[in-house]
This record gives C-alpha cells, structure tokens and sequence, in this order.
C-alpha cells in the first residue's frame, strides 16, 4: 500500500485507510483513499493522498482527509516541486470529494502540518498541527462550522500530535517543547491534554489529569524531577470503539523525545488510559504500585525513522485499545527484521507478544510494525512500515457493507475540487506576478504600515488603524475581506486590471471593532491588483479621497 497514514473505521465494516502509495518509488499503488467493505479493500480516490495523513470521521457517510497539498502548487525556479505533506483537507461525501481545501504556501498565513482531527458533527469539526508561521504564535488550528473554514491559533504554543472524540467530547494531545513561548501559569505542571469545546470564542481549555490510586498528577514523568515534560513526545489519544459506536475507554501513549534536555534525564514510553474520568497510568510504571513492565525501553513504531515530520510529534496510531475490554496493542519498534506488536494490559502488563509475518508464511521481511486500529474485539489492522496490512480476525468477514461510497462498486474517484492553493513559481527574494485564470489565482492581502506624517503628529507611538486583515476567495470569484478598525474609518476594496477599475466596494463609515468586505469578481475581468483604502474619519484631519490610497491619513493594504 506504500506508507500508510492511519487506517480509521467508522464501524467493523465500514473503514478507510490513507497513504502515500508506491509511485514515487516505481510502484503500481497510487496515493490516495482506500476502503473495506467488511470483506475486501477496494480503492476509493486516486486523490487526497498522504503517507502522514489522517482520516476525521464526520458521520457514517462523510469523512474529511488530512491530505498532501496537490502537486505543482509550489515549484521552485529550478523546476523542483516543494513537498507540502499533510497541510490540505478534503471532504468525502455523497460518493465523491465534495470539497477541497488549501491555501498558498510558503506564506504567513499558511497552514501548517496536521495531525489529527475530531468532529462534533458534520458542521463542527477540528484539524490541529504545529506551531503557526510568524507573526502567529500558539498552535494551528482549523475549524469547520458547515461553511467556512477558519484558521484558529490556541494561546498555547505547543504543537498539536493528536485528536480523538470521547464521551462528547474532543481532546487533543500536545507536545511540550523547551523553545515553546510558555505562559506563566504553566510553569509548575503544564497540561499534555487539552479540550475543545463545541462552541464558544475561547474553545480551548487545559485538562487537569489526576490519579486518586497514585495520589499524583499525571503523568508520572520519573523520579522526583530528575525527569522534565520536556523529555517525553506528545501523546497519541485513542478511544476503545470505531468513530461510529460509545466508546467507553480513552487511551494515550507517548515516546520518550529523542533529544531530551540537557538538564533532564531521558524518559520512558508511557501509557495513560481514563475509563469513566478515572485515569491511571500504566507505564511506565503501575499507578497501584505493580511490577515492573516486560516494556521497559522500548517504543512505539512510526514515530522516528518512518514518519519524517513526526519525528517529535506523535505515534501515527501505534496504539490500539479493544472494544469491549481493558486491553491495547502496541506496535513497538526498534529495528528488528520483524513488525512487533505487544497486547499491554490494564495493568501494565504484557498479555502477548507477535512478531509478524509468522515464520511459516514464507513472505519476508515486510517492514517494522505501525499504524494500528481494532474496529472490534479480536478484530485488529496494522500497517507495516513498507506498507502491507496484516489483520487479527477470528477467520469471518463481516457482512458486506452495500453503502455506494464502500462497496466498491460506483469505481474509483479521481478528481478534486478546486481550492485556494496558488500554482506559484518561488524565486527567492520576489514571486512572479501571474495573473492567469488557469492558476487559480486568489489575491493575498499583506499589510502595509503608513508612512508617518512630520512634525504635526503628536508625540508617542501612532497606532496602526487597520488590523488583522486576511483574504478568502469562496466559490472561485468571490473575494472576502476581514478585518479589525481601531478607530472610525471610511473603508472601500477596489480591485484593478493593470490601471483599469474593474470592481469596487461602495465607500463605507465603519464604526471601530472587526468587519468584512466582499466583492465579486468576473473571471474575464480578473483583476491584477487589489486595494483596500481606510482613512480615518475625523472630519478635522480627513484628507478627501483621491481613489489612489495614497492620501494623508490614509492606510492601505496592496497585494497582487
């Protein structure tokens, strides 16, 4: 299958699995979507492929991928494509990608790479990743509401690894690091957990994890403080059921980070679970007090040499819990010429080992163990490495799932809807102005400060009257506008073609606070230009409207 990213079930029958595919390397499995019926996989889209990306169930019927950037959307002068893995969404529906979502790349407004994502339901969904670009600190955030898509930046700045939904809720993990802009309450014992609520202008909160059996706060790094959360890779968050049943169980496991602190000593792997808003701790060591883990030293796979940008940034699904039990598989890596898994108990336990493909298969060596999921008790799939999946079953299909989008039979889908990504070429220093329709150009506004005004201004620092600003374009011609006054302004959006208007906002008093401007755009008339005039209105000071944004008193933000 190439590297798989995660494989996700909705129900047993009912699953899909992303990846990368083989082609770049010569091989005849294109990247893309795949999906299991209950009695075989089947290719679902050649499209909306990623070896590190992530399937976020919406509903039995929908789902988005965290997928690469389609290819082209950046090149460099030399001609080379820059790789842009997992930083675009798709939405699956109704049998097709019903929605594709970027934006230009290599730019502050960005989006960066994603690691999970977690839905209230079809029209509230989250996707979070890494830490944003300059001049945004705090970790990246999507947020889907139905119609729009929102870039959303948490206080926070520690890079997001995973996201799941338990018991109504959506929790994601995160990853601590040393050069992290720490805020002071999050000094004594930062959070590794955090929650999102479904709603709300502060939907972010910090989870307080505390074990009454061990009397302690969780997680247990190591001895005293010899051991600092900085040591310990962000956690991966799973729950014990498919996307679509109650799940009863959350489980959370982590890597020691390759490179701890110089003032810390190394962690160790460590495995937390909550049933019913208990937790505990089962690695490194027993939050009861039990015997020491056959465990110890060892790692989950995925997180290293197999999943590149993940380096320090999550497990790529190397846990899975069981339905209906109280145990969890690992896939363990460290080398070996065989895929490693260990079913870890409750207790911190190993109930099982497996070293796969068993000897008498004949089949060679298929890569260490990693992306793993169990849609049901004794009903496991992993991925290896170098892409082949083995399954844990009791020897029965399930029964055939006849939804259109699984079943294999409406063939494969191989288009994608058009989205905000620019084809670009990148030349260091200044990017060639394109003003084509066959790139799909969307306008990027960027800020401009105004030129101070002499002597007469008073004394301190003036303040910048437009804020905030950012563009969309929504439905390939129509270009959206928002941002923030800080004082009474008149405000207009005029968008040329070379030194022609072809269309233009009336000229508005806007009141301070935040506000949008949208103008529609004509595909033959596309404009290579775009202006946006605010000057205050201050009837004493207010300079009169000259259409060029150049007068006193007057902020302008220019792109092309």
């Amino acid at each position: 299958m190439g590297a798989v990213g995660e494989i996700s079930f909705w129900a047993p029958n009912r699953g899909v699995l992303i990846t990368g595919g083989t082609e770049s390397a010569g091989g005849p499995v294109s990247a893309g979507v795949y999906a299991y019926n209950g009695v075989s996989w089947h290719q679902l889209a050649t499209e909306c492929g990623s070896a590190e990306g992530r399937v976020v169930w919406a509903g039995p019927d929908e789902f988005w991928t965290i997928s690469d950037q389609r290819a082209g959307q950046l090149i460099a002068s030399s001609g080379e494509q820059f790789e842009a893995p997992a930083v675009s969404l798709c939405r699956f529906a109704n049998g097709a990608i019903a929605a594709s979502y970027a934006v230009p790349l290599e730019e502050p407004e960005s989006w960066v790479h994603m690691n999970g994502g977690a839905c209230y339901s079809p029209n509230d969904c989250w996707f979070g990743g890494g830490d944003g670009r300059p001049p945004h600190i705090g970790a990246f955030h999507l947020h889907w509401n139905g119609s729009t898509m929102t870039a959303v930046y948490e206080p926070e700045d520690h890079s997001v690894t995973s996201m799941a939904s338990f018991e109504g809720t959506i929790y994601e993990a995160v990853q601590l690091r040393s050069d992290d802009a720490w805020l002071e309450f999050e000094q004594e014992f930062p959070a590794v957990i955090h929650t999102i609520a479904p709603g709300g202008n502060e939907p972010f909160s910090d989870l307080a994890i505390y074990s009454a059996s061990a009397k302690h706060d969780l997680p247990i790094y190591g001895e005293g403080k010899k051991v600092e959360p900085e040591a310990l890779q962000g956690f991966d968050l799973v729950a014990d059921a498919p996307a679509g049943e109650a799940a009863t169980q959350l489980w959370t496991a982590a890597n020691p980070s390759q490179e701890p602190p110089a003032s810390s000593l190394p962690a160790s792997l460590t495995v937390m679970r909550d049933v019913g808003g208990a937790w505990a701790q089962i690695l490194p060591v027993n939050a009861s007090g039990g015997e020491p883990t056959t465990l110890a030293g060892q790692r989950l796979a995925g997180s290293a040499a197999q999943v590149g940008q993940r380096s320090e940034t999550g497990t790529a699904e190397a846990i899975a819990p069981e339905p209906g039990g109280e145990d969890a598989w690992l896939s363990l890596g460290g080398g070996s010429r065989v895929a490693r898994l260990a079913l870890l108990e409750a207790d911190g336990q190993v109930a099982r080992t497996e070293a796969l493909p068993i000897p008498t298969e004949g089949v060679g060596f298929h890569g260490e163990a990693g992306p793993i999921t169990c849609p049901a008790a004794d009903d496991c799939w992993m991925a290896t490495g170098e892409g082949w999946l083995f399954h844990l079953s009791e020897g029965m299909p399930e029964a055939s799932d006849n939804d259109p989008m699984f079943d294999g039979e409406d063939g494969v889908i191989t288009s994608r809807p058009p989205d905000g990504g620019l084809a670009t070429v990148y030349v260091k220093g200044e990017a060639a102005e394109d003003d084509s329709l066959a790139n799909q150009q969307v306008i990027q506004v960027t800020s401009e400060q105004p030129k101070p005004k002499p002597a007469k201004l008073k004394k301190g620092k003036p303040r910048k009257l437009v804020k905030h600003v950012q563009s969309r374009l929504l439905h390939h011609r129509t270009l959206v506008i928002s941002f923030t006054l800080t004082a009474k302004a008149h405000v207009q959006l005029i968008a040329r073609r070379d030194n022609a208007v072809v269309a233009q906002t009336p000229r508005e008093s806007l009141r301070p606070g935040a506000h949008t401007l949208s103008l529609t755009l004509s595909p033959e008339r596309w404009p290579t230009k775009l202006q946006f005039e605010a000057k205050p209105a201050n009837r004493h000071h207010a300079s009169p409207t000259t259409g060029s944004g150049e007068s006193s008193g007057s902020e302008n933000v220019v792109g092309t």
